[in-house]
């Protein structure tokens, strides 16, 4: 069998380990990938240390049969503990160091392959069109033809969109990352305006004062709500949130959304927590002053409330197997109603980085306004509109792509995919793709991640993407007539 793997990223990852654990008949994997960061995406690559992954080492494998990857992985790098969060209690590494990780991994994972007789090959190219004669082959911007069998799209979110027409304007920046790069011009005493109050707008910041920034920066955004805060781990023993739980609710039809919330309440009830109370706390997201919740929410983080932990919890491991079994409307109103707080309650910021943040907006240096309409350049700088009209130095865009939309260096081939008949999209936006083999409408492609159409609207998290990778593995193996998946008892150290 020819796999062609188009994107380098994390999904890619998680896909080469998976089938390195498969005991099947050798074959040929080539994976395109048109970018430098091969390995590491958008949100790894060699970057400033205060630019810090959102999640401790147990929520950030790459393996989906073994949690602790990762941690075994850090355990052989002694200057991990510089990197320590006290609220947490847990090293919170720079995404530089994550990117480590995962280029350790593939490479192990192509030696192993090799090793089983599998042919791997890495090419430098972006795939922009496909051949349809026998044998089926992607054709690559340089004009290359590679014959394939079964082709997986594992292209990521791309990079973020200019909503304002600001391309090519003096003191524009609309691609952050890497911001060892894109801030080092930045004049300390200038006045920074970001655009988005997410994760991407506190790593900005994070990285200006790490760069010793002077002058003002202003979070903008249309809602002003920041992401939540990380609570430190607690040990989470469910018995109504469970994968399984959410498999039985899936299997009997349409699932309403008051179906799962009942779920949350049981588990609350058990536990002899108020769910009420805690439900207000998450309906007040967007009217509650975000300082103050910031404030809050920093002194919460070893709470024993465990509603947080639990919803959190909830939505990365229950959320992908609903979301597809959810009614139209209940899909329509988390999307349209609720995008921010599932956002964020699914993506909360270390305490690590809140505590600058918080400290940046006592001070004044941050302020955070909302109510964002319009943003203009001029020969002077840009003129910002909000409730008031004021200028800044530079904007930053920290919105990242929302989910479904197909990214810019992959628009041609998936355009070329739908004319062919080879990919549909759905009507709320991405590619039809079989729940279980992730397949596209021909069959012979398979698509990971945000693209797909049934996947959440949030950005899926390493775990959630080596999950499906180690299923795709399995029915690409099973699929073909190779022997059935097993996996290989491997070792998950480093230097194994």
């Amino acid at each position: 069998m020819r796999i062609g793997i188009i994107g380098a990223g994390v999904a890619t990852v998680g896909l080469l380990d998976a089938l390195a654990r498969a005991d099947a008949t050798p074959g040929t994997i080539t994976v395109f990938e048109g970018s430098a960061a091969l390995w590491r995406g958008r949100a790894y690559q060699r970057d400033v240390p205060a630019v810090r992954v959102n999640a401790p080492p147990a929520l950030m494998s790459a393996r989906a049969s073994d949690r602790g990857h990762f941690q075994d992985w850090l355990a052989q790098r002694p200057e991990a503990v510089r990197f320590l969060d006290p609220g947490l209690g847990q090293p919170i590494v720079p995404r530089a160091m994550y990117g480590e990780y995962l280029e350790h991994s593939a490479r192990m994972s192509i030696d192993r392959l090799r090793c089983d007789g599998w042919q791997v090959s890495v090419v430098n190219d972006r795939v922009t069109d496909i051949a349809r004669e026998e044998p089926m082959a992607l054709r690559t911007e340089g004009g290359v033809l590679y014959p394939v069998d079964r082709m997986v799209l594992c292209v990521g979110s791309g990079r973020p969109r200019d909503q304002y027409g600001l391309t090519g304007s003096p003191g524009y920046l609309d691609e952050p990352y890497p911001l060892a790069r894109t801030l080092t011009e930045v004049d300390p005493e200038a006045h920074v305006a970001v655009i988005g109050s997410g994760l991407t707008a506190v790593d900005i910041t994070a990285a200006l004062t790490e760069n010793g920034h002077r002058g003002p920066i202003t979070l903008l955004s249309r809602s002003g709500i920041l992401p939540f805060v990380q609570q430190r781990p607690r040990p989470l023993a469910p018995r109504h949130l469970t994968p399984a739980a959410a498999l039985d609710l899936a299997a009997s039809g349409p699932v309403e959304f008051t179906e799962v919330v009942a779920l949350l309440r049981a588990e609350l009830s058990d536990l002899g927590q108020d769910f009420d109370e805690f439900a207000a706390e998450i309906r007040a997201t967007g009217s509650e002053d975000p300082v103050l919740r910031l404030r809050r929410q920093l002194a919460d983080v070893d709470s024993a409330l465990l509603g947080r932990r639990l919803l959190t919890m909830a939505i990365r491991t229950m959320g992908p197997i609903l979301w597809p079994a959810l009614t139209d409307a209940d899909r329509r109103m988390l999307r349209t109603d609720h995008h921010r707080t599932i956002s964020s309650l699914s993506s909360p910021m270390v305490p690590h980085n809140a505590e600058i943040l918080l400290r940046l907006l006592d001070s004044g240096q941050v302020r955070l306004r909302t109510g964002l309409t319009a943003i203009a350049a001029d020969s002077t700088g840009f003129t910002v509109t909000d409730e008031f009209h004021w200028t800044a130095d530079i904007v930053i865009n920290a919105v990242n792509p929302p989910a479904y939309v197909t990214p810019q260096d992959a628009e041609s081939l998936i355009a070329r995919l739908l004319g062919s008949g080879t990919a549909e999209l759905a009507p709320t936006g991405g590619l039809r793709a079989d729940p279980r083999t992730r397949a596209l409408h021909a069959g012979t492609w398979h698509v990971l991640g945000n693209l797909a159409a049934d996947s959440m609207f949030i950005a899926t998290n390493p775990p959630g993407l080596a999950a499906e990778a180690a299923l795709l593995a399995e029915h690409l193996t099973k699929e073909s007539g190779l022997p059935t998946f097993r996996r290989k008892t491997l070792p998950t150290t480093v230097g194994s």
